[in-house]
């Protein structure tokens, strides 16, 4: 027998052990393997990163364990020794160990003749290995076969039971093990009986829809999708996802569970369990598409376009917005440069889809007064939109360019000019016109002269007046000039109507001499109107300038490119300042050279980069600007009265100042008649306050206390007199409407009694009769209809209490101002005496502005006149003690005085700010002590009086709380 003979007798002996152990070694293997895999895929279930860690790491190493054993137990198959040893050693260790020297022996004799014989080597281990005792070796095989079967048998039951307990866990496990980015690549099934309810946002107002599941549908943005269904597995954590995000399902209570997903952006939504951070999806799919609550629309009518605020100082705005769901508020902006101003123009209900209305700038609009750049105005609609926030949708631009820094005023200075021109040709028409013919055949043409000059004049009034009523950028001739141009027209009237009722030599002599006051106190006029309109403009420049300054400023603080910017913006609006001031006469001609020269500095200096100088140049512009004099007293050029049309004006060539005694002083008595007026107005009014607190303390503290005390037992009697009265909202042309409106006014007297006011409840309770008597005859020819008839017997009832109250509050209202009048006679009497003083000054006032260059309009002369009056019957109604007609009187007297006052224009109005501004805290007062200063609660006392009388007695109480609230 070969050497491969003795290796195929120990392969037989092998396969007999294999043959035995070999099928349940493989089967307990193969239980393990499988046991491991279950293990892993509960451990993995749990989906945390380190359970799935910890569960991949187990089941390779278990694998790669089973592999190298494999490859083990094949190569310790391959070895006769371990064969002997395994097969062999197992039953017979000394047969064993025989049987290993005998292969010993074998080996060395193949490759050592002087061991022996290879032949007997070999037969001896055929003899060694023919004595294994077979019967034994398959008996011990038997039993490790054994072993294994158990053991194999053991974990095979252990992974049924696993599996039979939750087969789907097992699977979930796997699932969530070869998951991937979070999600496992086999979809389960997790719900079923899937119901899809859509619910639109709220502020849509729309009903619910029912969809069809796992059907792609469009929603508004917003939406709540809901999704209801019965869960096939329990105790797993559903959610609702899109991939991103995701909801819980929660318990609906009826056994099924429901997930409300909120709609943003598109969405495609599937069911899907978590385990830890692993999601095992469903296969179905919700596609959701989103629809988005569009901006609101704006259209701003005829936009866009630019105007010019010279061109229409009136901007009609119209716009027209609507909305895909419901807006909230529409706004008008304002935008120039860096400011911004929002103004609501509406907050429609919460359902409006549209809305349009109307809006109107104007010139004057205080957003304009500082803005010197374009102004870039748009409507802007807010929606209503609570899911994402509300969204703005803005119209197309309307562009307004505003006029240059003095432009208006240069407009209106340039109309006045040519208005003083047409003086200036009516004078040098009657210069050269010849007197009338007093007698002979000529005397009977004075009435075609006078006819004439009417001509004439009317003529240049026409002109005149054409320049008063002018707008200019949004100014007008007002104030001091106003007065003086109206009171020269009122001086030429009556000159004229001299010449008219007596034409001669005299009347027309008298007519050319009132003429040329009347042009020289004209061009007094313009002359102050240009220098104080130019000191006005010269002011504003003066921020401009200092802004030039901020601008170089940021350059030398490293913001080149801002800086500049501001400063080319500023120079911009400087330069063409000064060119508006050079056509307002002679300061603003100095004033404007002023600024073109300074102008050249600042360019001079910024060519240089030099930014300092830059910067102080800018500086002294504006320090010079803020005090606005004349650099030199001499002619200017093109001063004095030249009217643009080739005259030379009375005043050409002389010097662009007018110095004291030159010329007319007509602009200043203008301003002086001003002032006194004023004056007059401001003492009058302390007068008419003084008479009133006279008469309010008259009464002593008690003898009010107790008037009060029982006109409120009266008031109460008033109010259940006229409780049964209806309140509806019928018209007044029924009874039931008259009633009601008895009935308010009825309650309106009862809260004047309760405030102490018998002069306001006697108004009130008049007007309540008239409506009772009105509504009792309407209810009397009612005709048989119910509700009337009814309405007019309560009314008759009420009105015969009402007519009693009514009796009692003039008796009382008679004896209050009696006794007020007897317990403040010397207050009286001496406000009778200073009324007479403030009369007197009336009058001569009036007297004053009469004549000359103080001439008044005739309108004022008429209402100072009507004023006097009103003072003489106050005066002798307080000497008389009937401080009541002597209050009236005065009121009446201090309201004509307020309509005598011509309205300011901008330019006095801002010139008066800015000299209060400069003074305010320049003045010294005494502190008050503590016992005097009872300011504070007298004026509380006066706002719950005054707003404690409302007109709707419904609303006493809830004024006086909101009263009672502000005064806190």
């Amino acid at each position: 027998m070969d050497h491969a003979a003795h290796h195929l007798a120990l392969a037989r002996l092998r396969a007999l052990w294999d043959a035995e152990v070999r099928p349940s070694t493989r089967q307990a293997l193969t239980a393990l393997a499988v046991a491991g895999l279950l293990a892993a895929a509960h451990v993995a279930r749990a989906g945390t990163p380190r359970a799935r860690i910890l569960a991949a790491a187990g089941l390779a190493v278990l694998y790669l364990g089973l592999l190298v054993r494999a490859l083990v137990v094949r190569r310790r198959r391959a070895d006769p020794r371990r064969t002997v040893r395994k097969v062999v050693g197992t039953v017979d260790p000394d047969l064993a160990a025989s049987t290993l020297r005998a292969l010993r022996l074998a080996e060395r004799a193949v490759v050592d003749p002087s061991v022996g014989s290879p032949s007997l080597a070999r037969l001896h281990l055929d003899r060694a290995i023919a004595r294994a005792p077979l019967d034994r070796i398959r008996a011990r095989a038997a039993r490790i076969a054994g072993r294994w079967a158990f053991g194999g048998l053991g974990l095979a039951g252990a992974c049924v039971a696993a599996t039979a307990l939750d087969p789907l866990r097992v699977l979930e496990g796997l699932d969530v093990l070869a998951a991937r980015a979070g999600t496992a690549p086999v979809p389960l099934t997790w719900i079923e009986e899937v119901n899809v309810l859509a619910t639109p946002p709220e502020y849509l107002r729309q009903g619910s829809e029912i969809l069809y599941p796992f059907t792609p549908t469009l929603q508004p943005r917003g939406a709540v999708v809901e999704v209801h269904g019965k869960p096939l597995h329990l105790g797993r954590t559903l959610v609702l996802t899109d991939g991103r995000s995701e909801v819980p399902f929660a318990d609906d209570g009826a056994g099924g569970v429901v997930a409300r997903w909120t709609l943003g952006e598109s969405a495609t939504l599937r069911i899907a369990a978590r385990f830890g951070a692993v999601l095992i999806p469903q296969a179905d799919e919700q596609r959701v598409g989103s629809i988005p609550d569009d901006a609101p629309r704006v259209l701003l009518v005829g936009t866009p376009r630019t105007v010019r605020l010279l061109d229409e100082p009136s901007i009609s705005l119209r716009y027209e917005v609507s909305d895909d769901h419901g807006l909230r508020e529409v706004d008008l902006v304002l935008r120039a440069g860096t400011r911004e101003e929002r103004r609501v123009l509406s907050r429609p209900a919460a359902d409006a889809l549209a809305d349009r209305g109307g809006y109107e700038l104007r010139s004057k609009d205080p957003f304009f007064r500082r803005v010197y750049v374009p102004v870039e105005i748009r409507v802007e609609a807010r929606d209503n939109d609570p899911v994402t926030g509300p969204k703005w949708g803005r119209s197309e631009p309307l562009i307004v360019i505003p006029p240059q820094v003095g432009e208006p005023e240069a407009l209106r200075y340039a109309a006045m000019v040519e208005a003083r021109a047409a003086l200036i040709d009516l004078l040098a028409e009657r210069m050269v016109q010849p007197p009338p013919a007093t007698t002979g055949a000529g005397a009977k043409g004075g009435a075609g002269h006078a006819a004439q000059e009417a001509a004439m004049q009317e003529k240049a009034v026409a002109v005149i007046a054409k320049a008063l009523g002018g707008d200019y950028g949004g100014l007008k001739v007002r104030g001091r000039a106003a007065t003086l141009v109206r009171g020269q027209l009122t001086r030429l009237a009556r000159a004229l109507d001299a010449e008219r009722q007596k034409p001669g030599r005299e009347t027309h002599d008298a007519l050319l001499a009132e003429t040329e006051g009347a042009l020289l106190a004209f061009d007094a006029g313009v002359r102050g109107l240009g220098a104080r309109d130019s000191q006005l403009v010269a002011r504003r420049l003066a921020e401009v300038a200092d802004e030039a300054a901020n601008g170089a400023v940021a350059v030398i603080g490293g913001d080149k490119a801002a800086g500049a910017a501001r400063l080319d913006a500023s120079t911009l609006v400087l330069d063409g300042g000064g060119k508006q001031l050079l056509r307002l006469g002679d300061l603003g001609l100095d004033l404007g050279e002023l600024i073109a020269n300074d102008l050249r500095r600042i360019a001079r200096a910024r060519a240089a980069e030099d930014w300092p100088h830059t910067e102080l140049a800018a500086r002294d512009l504006a320090a010079r600007l803020r005090k606005p004099d004349p650099s030199f007293m001499g002619g200017g050029g093109g001063g004095g009265v030249g009217d643009g049309h080739g005259h030379g004006g009375v005043e050409a060539g002389g010097p662009g100042t007018p110095q004291p005694g030159e010329g007319s002083e007509a602009d200043e008595e203008a301003a002086e008649i001003g002032r006194e007026l004023e004056e007059l107005a401001r003492d009058h009014a302390g007068e008419v306050e003084a008479v009133q607190d006279s008469l309010e303390q008259a009464m002593s503290p008690e003898e009010m206390r107790a008037l009060r005390e029982e006109a409120r037992r009266h008031a109460e009697a008033i109010r259940e007199a006229v409780g049964k009265l209806p309140r509806s909202d019928a018209p007044q042309t029924s009874a039931e409407g008259a009633a009601t409106s008895g009935r308010e006014q009825a309650e309106s007297m009862a809260g004047a009694l309760e405030q102490g006011d018998l002069n306001q409840a006697v108004k009130s309770g008049e007007q309540a009769m008239e409506a009772l008597k009105e509504a009792q005859r309407r209810g009397e020819s009612a005709g048989g209809m119910i509700t009337e008839e009814q309405a007019g017997r309560e009314a008759g009832r009420a009105a015969g209490t009402l007519q009693q109250e009514l009796a009692w509050a003039e008796e009382a209202l008679q004896r209050l101002r009696q006794a007020q009048s007897e317990q403040a006679r010397e207050a009286l009497e001496r406000s009778s005496q200073r009324e007479k003083g403030l009369a007197e000054r009336a009058r001569d006032l009036q007297r004053k502005g009469e004549q000359g260059d103080s001439s008044m309009p005739e309108e004022m002369l008429e209402r100072l006149s009507e004023a006097e009056q009103a003072m003489r019957e106050a005066e002798q109604a307080l000497r008389e003690g009937d401080g009541e007609r002597g209050l009236q009187r005065q009121r009446e007297a201090q309201r004509l005085l307020e309509m005598s006052q011509e309205p300011q224009d901008e330019s006095q109005s801002e010139a008066q700010r800015e000299s209060s501004d400069g003074k305010r805290m320049a003045k010294d007062a005494d502190v008050p002590g503590k016992d005097k200063h009872q300011a504070p609660e007298e004026f509380r006392k006066r706002v719950l009086e005054g707003l404690g009388k409302p007109s709707d007695p419904r609303l006493r109480e809830a004024v006086r709380r909101y009263a009672e609230g502000l005064l806190k």
